[in-house]
């Protein structure tokens, strides 16, 4: 029975480490459905405006400034905010609004099986339909997420090595939940 329970922690453990999973089931909603909950401390925290102020916000709109198209041009891209290339770090591949750049989805997996849930019964139910848990994740994993595009790449003339904990510092948004979901995940003993 142990080993049972083992082995089903060890599968939902490795399903959990995809921000991909269940993205042929699930579509991509875009962070403004994140927002309407993550924006005050009113309802679940403040994770949307820590987002907002943070570089991952910003990642679109840094292909249509002169220095990423005179980059782009090196390698044969006429415009960086248009090649496949350059989308693939800069934006979440398969969102309606790209223009918001590496947003919730990126991390949280597409949101269109668990937003309703998250809103309504809280993070674990989210989890349970297929948003990616990074409150449980361990450092490797959270860093394996990251790597998929803070990586070298011929293509990237803007390259600097990785480092998990220096850039994990500049986009952490776990003190940014409020109060009222502090306190109940306290009382559940989390």
């Amino acid at each position: 029975m142990m080993r049972l329970v083992g082995l089903f922690m060890m599968v939902a453990f490795v399903v959990g480490l995809s921000p991909c999973y269940g993205a042929d089931d699930y579509e991509y909603v875009g962070a403004k459905k994140c927002k309407i909950c993550h924006s005050t401390d009113k309802k679940a925290g403040t994770h949307y405006k820590v987002w907002e102020e943070e570089p991952h916000a910003k990642a679109f709109e840094t292909l249509l400034t002169d220095k990423a198209k005179e980059a782009a041009k090196k390698h044969g891209i006429d415009d960086p905010s248009k090649a496949e290339a350059c989308l693939s770090c800069h934006t979440v591949v398969g969102s309606p609004k790209p223009e918001e750049g590496v947003s919730c989805e990126a991390c949280h997996g597409p949101a269109s099986g668990y937003v309703k849930i998250h809103e309504k019964e809280g993070y674990d139910a989210a989890v349970a339909a297929g948003m990616t848990d990074y409150f449980n994740m361990d450092k490797e994993a959270k860093a394996a997420t990251c790597t998929k595009c803070h990586k070298e790449d011929p293509m990237n003339d803007f390259y600097k090595p990785f480092d998990y904990d220096e850039y994990y510092k500049k986009i952490d948004h776990s003190g940014a939940t409020s109060p009222e979901v502090k306190a109940k995940r306290e009382k559940e003993g989390k």
